[in-house]
C-alpha cells in the first residue's frame, strides 16, 4: 500500500475507534434522556431545564467541542516542534489565561441573568424564576468543559482517543447516578430538577480532573504561567475569534430555537414545543456525534501532519475518502430515523410523565432534522478541515449566511409548521452550509475529486434501497401486527412492545445495508468489516 492511501484511510480507520466509544457515551445519553422524559415530561419544569441547560451548553459546544479545541491543535503542534518544554509552557499560559476570562464571563452571568433572562423566555413570573435560578447552577459548566477541551486537544493531538472520549460518559453517569440513587429520596419535582443539576456540575469537575490527571500522566502536562504576553495567546485568539464567531453563528441559532419554540409554546399552551425540539435533536446528534465529531476530531491531525511534512497532495483524497465515510454512516442514520421516528420516540421516552402525545409533538422536528444528519456530520469534517490551514473568517462568513437564513425561514414558517418550521429551517441551513464550505475549499488550492465522491455515493444507493425496503415494511406492515400480538398475547406495556419492533426494524436493516454494501465492493464498507472480522479472529 502506497503512503498516500495509507494516509488516505488513518482518519477514517482511527475514527472508528472514536465512533465506538462515542456510541458508548451516546447510548448512556439515551439512558439519560428516557430518565429525563419519564422524570419531567414536558411540561414547566422540562422547559425551564431545557433553556437553563442550553445556555451553558451553547458555549461549551462552541469551545469544548469545537472553536477553542481546534484552534489549540494547530499551535500546539507548532509548538511540539520547537519542543515538548515549550509546548507544555504554552499550554499552561492559554489554561492560565482562559480560566481567568472564564471567570470573568461566569461571573458576569451570575450578576445579570436576573436581569435578562425572564424576558427573553417570556411565560410566567414562576417560570422565568426558575429558568434564572437553573442557569445559575448549571452555567459553571463552561468553566468545567473548556478547560477539559484543552487537555482533550494535547491528547488527541498525539492520536490519544480513548480517556478523552471518556468525558461525556463521564457526565452521563452523574445524571443516572442522581437518577438511580439519589431521586428515590427526593418527592417533589422542583426537588429533584436542582439535585439533578448541582450532579451534571459534580460531574464536570469529575471530566476536568480524569483529562488533566491523563496528560500530565502521559509528561505533556502544561506549566501554568499567566503570561499576557506570550506569543500563543495572541495568536490561539487570533484564529478564535472569527472562528468563536462562525461557530456562535450556529450556537446562537439554537438558542434563537429554543426562544422561538418559547414563543410558539407560549402561543399554544400545552404543546410542549420546548421539551419536544430539544429532545429530537438530541436524538439526531446520535449519529452525528458518533459519525461527523469523530471523523472531525480524527482528521484535523492527520492533515496537520500532511501539511507539517509537506504532502500537500493527500489532503484532497484524505478529505474525499472521510466525506464517503461519512456519508456512508449518516445516510442510513438519517433515513432510519425518519422512517421509523414515532417508534423510536415510544422506545426511549415513552412512560412516566411522557405520553404518545408528547411523542407526535416531537415526531415532524425529528423528521425534519433527520434529513440534515449528513450535512450536520460533514459540515463538522469540513470546518475542521479549514482549521488546518489556520482558516477561521471562510467558515465564519458561510455560517453567517446560515444563521439569518434559518432564522428568517423559522420565522416565516413557524405560523404553518408551528414548533416544526424551526427543525426545517435548521435543515436547509445545514444543506447550504455544506455546499459552501466545499465550493470554498478551492481557496486552499484543495481540490476534493468530486466525481469520485458521487460515483461512490451512487454505488451506495443499491444498498440504501434495501435498507429503505426493509424499514418500510417493518414499520408499516410489520409494526401493526407485532404491537397487536405482543400486547393482547404477551400483555406487554406500549414502550417495550415499541422497543421489540424498533429492534425487529433495525437488525434486519444493518445486516441487509451492509450484504448489499459488501456485494457492490464498497470501500467503506471494507473497512468496517474488515477491521470487525481482525478483531473476531483476534
Amino acid at each position: 500500500m502506497t503512503k498516500q492511501a495509507k494516509g488516505s484511510e488513518s482518519s477514517t480507520r482511527r475514527s472508528l475507534a472514536l465512533s465506538f466509544y462515542t456510541f458508548l457515551s451516546r447510548i448512556l445519553g439515551l439512558i439519560r434522556d428516557h430518565f429525563m422524559a419519564v422524570s419531567f415530561g414536558t411540561g414547566m419544569v422540562a422547559s425551564a431545564f431545557s433553556v437553563a441547560y442550553r445556555l451553558p451548553n451553547m458555549f461549551r459546544n462552541l469551545l469544548a467541542e469545537g472553536t477553542l479545541s481546534q484552534s489549540f491543535m494547530p499551535i500546539f503542534s507548532e509548538y511540539e516542534k520547537m519542543g515538548v518544554e515549550e509546548a507544555r509552557v504554552m499550554s499552561g499560559t492559554v489554561l492560565s489565561f482562559l480560566f481567568l476570562c472564564l471567570s470573568l464571563f461566569v461571573a458576569l452571568f451570575w450578576f445579570f441573568a436576573s436581569g435578562f433572562l425572564p424576558a427573553l423566555v417570556g411565560g410566567s413570573p414562576e417560570y422565568g424564576a426558575l429558568v434564572v435560578e437553573l442557569s445559575l447552577v448549571l452555567f459553571f459548566l463552561i468553566m468545567t468543559a473548556s478547560l477539559s477541551s484543552i487537555f482533550m486537544s494535547i491528547s488527541n493531538s498525539h492520536h490519544n482517543y480513548f480517556v478523552p472520549s471518556l468525558s461525556p460518559i463521564i457526565l452521563n453517569f452523574s445524571y443516572l447516578i442522581v437518577f438511580i440513587f439519589v431521586f428515590p429520596f427526593y418527592h417533589e419535582i422542583r426537588d429533584k430538577v436542582f439535585v439533578l443539576a448541582y450532579g451534571i456540575v459534580t460531574g464536570g469537575v469529575l471530566q476536568l480532573l480524569v483529562q488533566a490527571w491523563y496528560v500530565y500522566k502521559n509528561g505533556y502536562g502544561p506549566i501554568f504561567r499567566l503570561n499576557f504576553r506570550h506569543p500563543a495567546i495572541r495568536k490561539i485568539f487570533k484564529l478564535m475569534l472569527p472562528a468563536a464567531l462562525g461557530g456562535s453563528f450556529y450556537q446562537i441559532g439554537l438558542l434563537v430555537d429554543i426562544f422561538l419554540a418559547n414563543y410558539i409554546q407560549n402561543q399554544n399552551p400545552g404543546l410542549g414545543a420546548v421539551v419536544s425540539l430539544d429532545y429530537s435533536q438530541r436524538l439526531v446528534q446520535l449519529p452525528t456525534g458518533i459519525i461527523g465529531v469523530a471523523l472531525a476530531t480524527t482528521i484535523l491531525p492527520s492533515l496537520l501532519k500532511d501539511l507539517r511534512e509537506g504532502r500537500e497532495e493527500n489532503v484532497p483524497k484524505e478529505i474525499a475518502d472521510v466525506l464517503s465515510f461519512a456519508f456512508f454512516l449518516t445516510l442510513p442514520a438519517s433515513i432510519g430515523l425518519a422512517v421509523l421516528g414515532e417508534t423510536v420516540l415510544d422506545s426511549i421516552y415513552y412512560g412516566g410523565r411522557w405520553d404518545h402525545l408528547a411523542t407526535l409533538t416531537a415526531l415532524y422536528p425529528l423528521v425534519f432534522y433527520s434529513f440534515a444528519i449528513p450535512f450536520y456530520s460533514i459540515n463538522k469534517v469540513l470546518v475542521s478541515s479549514y482549521y488546518a490551514f489556520s482558516d477561521t473568517k471562510t467558515p465564519l462568513r458561510i455560517q453567517l449566511i446560515s444563521f439569518f437564513l434559518s432564522v428568517v425561514v423559522s420565522i416565516g414558517l413557524m405560523y404553518f409548521l408551528k414548533h416544526s418550521a424551526i427543525a426545517l429551517a435548521s435543515a436547509l441551513s445545514a444543506s447550504v452550509t455544506s455546499s459552501l464550505l466545499l465550493f470554498y475549499l478551492k481557496s486552499h488550492q484543495v481540490k476534493i475529486p468530486f466525481l469520485t465522491v458521487w460515483l461512490r455515493i451512487l454505488k451506495m444507493v443499491p444498498a440504501l434501497f434495501g435498507l429503505l425496503f426493509w424499514l418500510v415494511l417493518s414499520e408499516w406492515v410489520g409494526k401493526p401486527i407485532l404491537v397487536s400480538y405482543l400486547s393482547e398475547g404477551w400483555d406487554l406495556g406500549f414502550a417495550n412492545v415499541s422497543r421489540i419492533c424498533l429492534v425487529v426494524s433495525i437488525l434486519p436493516a444493518v445486516v441487509i445495508y451492509f450484504a448489499v454494501a459488501s456485494l457492490t465492493r464498497l470501500p467503506e464498507s471494507e473497512i468496517i468489516l474488515g477491521r470487525f472480522l481482525r478483531k473476531f479472529r483476534k
